[in-house]
């Protein structure tokens, strides 16, 4: 726990409530009063209910003896009969499946109904001979199951504009279409595309563009697509979720700007990888009208048509995959979303929508049309996979098969009538890259770092056709795996006897022997996969970023702030812990080898960052490992930081260069912040004790007493003071034991702690009681639905917020309630440790995803789960250890078995979400589906988030805390009285 970064932050929102709950009860009051209401029901109005029923009975079954006197009808079989009767009852939109046969043999009938009962049982006809059903190719058998050529006009173009019978166009149109060969999947479409030369590879950050005009008021379009399998982790930002495989237009819903006209094709709905075949267009009134289906989705690893047409004239959009028809707003299949509502299919308004008729724009193949705004190109939402055999027709056909047909056919295969009207027939070779065949136009390229990266011309990425293709990136990966391919080595299990003797007593009090035992039997695979976690993110760091400051876990690229090897030095701790002394003693080499810090300018950097990452890491790992390299580096990074020290009143300047010594004051506020006054002694002390030089603790101790001084005896104080007076006093009226504020509490008593609870100290451990007493009584509150949490508080108002950091209170209460005299421990700290944990823990329980957000808000009177709400600024989460810390804290001293579920279910939304190439990401909005990956990770995430989740799972002996003690950073020091 520790207080991170505090930037000031912006105005807080206060989010929604959620009523679910509340409905949820209501809906349950009100069955019982209708169950108690129906028993004193009239006689008589029970046997109109009676008359009504048998009213209903005789009217389905007249339906059905008329449904039999249907021609051809007596030949349906079973599941015929069903299909037709679901057609019937069922108001829900089913998709046009035109591969949907009776098993084992031909169909009996036309099968494919409508979902409007009125045109239910339109076009039924005698089946086709088997001989003839065996050898057909799926669009063939479509025809039939439709009723033949002409003879089967579809129940949505007799609501159309115009139809068939009047319109001498669309007849012959037809007619030309029942003409194209049988086979056209397989074969002549493999040979189509391999003649062409191959596929365009599309990686996420590169797209083409046809510039002419190509939108129409009536289009068809098909492209063959393979949508490989990957990991979101190899996603580029310019390819976070969507999948965007034709456009004409920007994405998004705004209609003011340009080019917000015309349609886009695209995979994958906006945040998810759900594999849905999404239509979106644009009107006057929104640039968000989309259809799509819920359950016939792309698949992985195959090549698929896709496809849709959309017809001003008819008001009508379809939408396409291979031989089934997911989306059609007259037929009323699939579903209709505008701007996030859902709407009923029929009333998706096509016949308004805004055509893109500039020749700026043109066609994108592989991406959204670039947003002049948006420098990385992040909102085209580029296509990843391979694209062949694109063909945009400006021409909307009536018949769903006749569109099949023209989507599915090879190009040289189609009716002059209508090669006539292709705007776009695309086609991409090898040496020559990707043209438009009618008018032998060359595509051009563009990547979405603006300018196009050597050897990614248009030929470079045009490959061969294959049945299965591997992806670059998917090859790539691989290479640059960084896995070790050993085993993670084995973790400290214990035989029962071992493993009882760590047991305190306060254990065997409350749990049987047979409880304890299943407890770790349960979770050391659970801290296994803590230890690989931790190996994963070591690897990444050591490949990518060895020596550096910070690694970017998506991209892999290293970066530096202090440059103190801040990861490496952060992580030693959590190395030794778990076993990993190969890693342990490599990092030892480099540290002795290199000298840390090196002479020269760093760069002013956070005092109190350096202090608990850097400082707390070496002195850490000295203090386990005893070794003389980790003291030495951490003497000279010390040396360099008590300048800043050299102040009227004592309290540290906030930056200081660790190369050179310069110190400064934050830029970003005119006051000195409370948690980075004081948490910097621990530290100090240590050094001190452990080298003998006095000079750290002294200077450190001056800092604490000039806090102490200002309170003046309160507990609970502002978290800014004044910093250029020698005697500094508090400002402002500010109170939180979250940001800010946070980990000056902690060491008050961890400093009490840390030397022996000597009595000397006893004033830090009495300002901790008195701060724990105020703090019960101004800011610890329970909402109806029961949560407690911690609030801060300003101008002496609560504030009904708690951050995440703040969840480091219930560990700091158990601690108290352990170590302080029996007679000076408040029996409502446990209780209450025990309830901020469960809230702590409700902060991951209750997130769509699984990890909490960075804090808070919550609604006093709200019942669960509305009592907590996700903040619309900050809904992020930085991989931060605090929730996990207090159920450590909770375990270690109950030895409770379900904190251990409650962590792993926690780490288990990590794993699933933040693990990335070369280490896990925070995640902008845990309210995402998945969350997108922020490419940072802290080196907290090594120190602590790892480290509490191991301690919680692994052997209890495995860190014991009457030996030992944790900074704020989780970097463990030994007690030494």
């Amino acid at each position: 726990m520790d207080a991170r970064r505090h930037e000031p932050s912006s105005s807080r929102k206060k989010g929604r409530r959620s009523h679910y709950a509340s409905s949820r009860r209501r809906s349950y009051r009100g069955s019982s009063r209708e169950e108690e209401e129906e028993d004193d029901e009239p006689r008589s109005l029970a046997i109109h209910w009676y008359v009504i029923g048998l009213s209903i009975l005789l009217v389905v079954g007249l339906s059905f003896v008329n449904f039999l006197a249907l021609p051809g009808a007596a030949t349906v079989p079973h599941e015929g009969h069903a299909r037709a009767l679901n057609a019937l009852l069922t108001p829900e939109p089913v998709a046009l499946n035109l591969n949907v046969v009776s098993p084992g043999h031909a169909p009996d009938a036309v099968l494919d109904f409508p979902a409007s009962s009125a045109e239910g049982f339109a076009g039924l006809s005698p089946r086709p001979s088997a001989e003839w059903w065996a050898e057909a190719d799926p669009i063939a058998k479509a025809a039939a199951l439709r009723g033949g050529a002409a003879a089967n006009v579809p129940p949505a173009a007799a609501v159309a504009a115009r139809s068939q019978e009047s319109d001498a166009h669309a007849k012959q149109l037809h007619e030309e279409m029942i003409k194209l060969p049988a086979s056209v999947r397989g074969k002549v479409t493999r040979e189509a595309v391999a003649t062409a030369g191959g596929v365009a590879m599309l990686d996420g950050e590169s797209w083409f563009t046809l510039r002419k005009p190509i939108d129409a008021d009536e289009i068809t379009l098909g492209a063959w697509i393979y949508l490989p399998k990957m990991s979101e982790n190899n996603f580029p930002a310019s390819s976070s979720s969507m999948k965007t495989i034709v456009a004409t237009k920007v994405s998004g819903c705004k209609v003011e700007g340009t080019p917000t006209e015309g349609w886009a094709l695209f995979v994958h709905e906006w945040g998810t990888t759900n594999r849905q075949l999404r239509l979106s267009w644009t009107d006057a009134a929104s640039a968000c009208h989309e259809i799509y289906s819920k359950t016939s989705l792309v698949p992985y690893d195959t090549w698929v048509d896709v496809g849709f047409s959309l017809s001003k004239s008819g008001n009508r959009a379809r939408l396409l995959l291979n031989d089934e028809v997911i989306a059609d707003t007259q037929r009323s299949v699939g579903t209709y979303m505008k701007q996030g509502q859902v709407l009923p299919v029929t009333q998706a308004p096509v016949g308004t929508r805004s055509v893109a008729r500039s020749s700026s724009t043109g066609l994108a193949i592989g991406a959204h049309s670039p947003q002049p705004s948006d420098a990385g190109n992040s909102q085209s939402h580029m296509f990843i996979g391979f694209i062949g055999d694109v063909k945009l027709i400006q021409e909307a056909l009536d018949d769903e098969v006749d569109t099949l047909r023209l989507i599915r056919s090879p190009f040289n295969d189609l009716p002059s009538a209508l090669t006539s009207k292709a705007a776009a027939h695309l086609t991409f070779q090898k040496g020559s890259g990707p043209k438009n065949m009618p008018d032998g136009a060359v595509l051009e390229i563009h990547h979405a770092s603006g300018a196009v990266p050597s050897g990614k011309d248009g030929s470079s990425i045009v490959f061969e056709w294959k049945e299965k293709l591997e992806h670059p990136i998917l090859v790539a990966s691989r290479m640059d795996d960084i896995s070790s391919g050993e085993p993670s080595p084995p973790g400290p299990t214990l035989d029962p006897a071992a493993l009882k003797a760590t047991w305190p007593a306060e254990w065997t009090k409350r749990w049987s022997e047979e409880e304890l035992l299943r407890s770790q039997r349960e979770a050391d695979p659970w801290a296994d996969e803590v230890r690989e976690a931790m190996r994963h993110t070591w690897r990444g760091y050591q490949k990518k970023a060895w020596g550096r400051d910070d690694l970017k876990p998506d991209s892999g690229q290293a970066k530096d702030w202090c440059r103190m090897a801040v990861t490496m030095v952060d992580g030693l701790s959590t190395l030794w812990l778990m076993g990993l002394k190969d890693e342990f003693n490599g990092a030892l080499k480099w540290i002795e080898e290199q000298k840390i810090p090196t002479p020269g300018k760093h760069g002013r950097h956070s005092l109190f960052e350096i202090s608990i990452r850097a400082l707390g890491g070496l002195l850490s790992a000295h203090s386990l490992s005893e070794k003389q390299g980790f003291l030495d580096a951490a003497r000279r990074l010390a040396d360099n930081l008590l300048p800043a020290f050299n102040t009227p009143s004592g309290i540290p300047k906030s930056t200081v260069d660790v190369g050179t010594g310069e110190s400064q004051w934050h830029s970003w506020v005119s006051h000195a912040v409370l948690a980075e006054v004081a948490t910097v002694q621990m530290e100090m002390r240590y050094l001190s004790h452990a080298t003998g030089e006095g000079k750290y603790a002294q200077a450190s101790d001056r800092a604490m007493q000039a806090v102490l001084d200002a309170a003046g005896g309160r507990g609970l104080v502002p978290i800014y003071m004044s910093r250029d007076d020698k005697t500094p006093k508090f400002v402002g009226s500010k109170i939180s034991l979250g940001a800010m504020g946070d980990s000056y509490y902690e060491y008050l008593i961890k400093q009490w702690v840390q030397a022996g609870k000597q009595k000397s100290d006893d004033h830090l451990k009495d300002a901790w009681r008195t701060a724990m007493r105020e703090m019960k009584e101004k800011l610890v509150f329970k909402t109806q639905g029961g949560r407690t949490f911690v609030a801060e508080s300003d101008n002496n108002r609560p504030r009904m917020r708690m951050d995440h950091l703040a969840c480091f209170v219930a560990g700091m209460l158990m601690m108290g309630s352990r170590t302080l005299p029996p007679e000076e421990v408040d029996p409502g700290w446990e209780p209450l440790a025990a309830e901020i944990t469960e809230t702590c823990y409700q902060m991951y329980k209750r997130s769509p995803s699984g990890l909490s957000a960075e804090y808070y808000v919550f609604n006093m009177n709200g019942p669960s789960p509305g009592d907590m709400q996700i903040p619309n600024d900050a809904p992020h989460n930085l991989l931060r250890p605090e929730a996990a810390e207090a159920i450590y804290y909770m375990h270690y001293y109950t030895g409770d078995p379900k904190y251990r579920r409650m962590a792993y279910e926690m780490f288990s939304g990590f794993q699933r979400h933040c693990k990335a190439k070369y280490g896990y990401s925070a995640v902008g909005d845990v309210r995402g589906k998945p969350p997108r990956h922020k490419d940072s990770q802290e080196s907290f995430w090594l120190a602590e988030t790892l480290k509490y989740f191991y301690l919680i799972f692994a052997p209890r002996d495995t860190l014991n805390l009457e030996e030992w003690v944790l900074n704020t950073e989780a970097q463990p020091m030994r007690i030494w009285h």
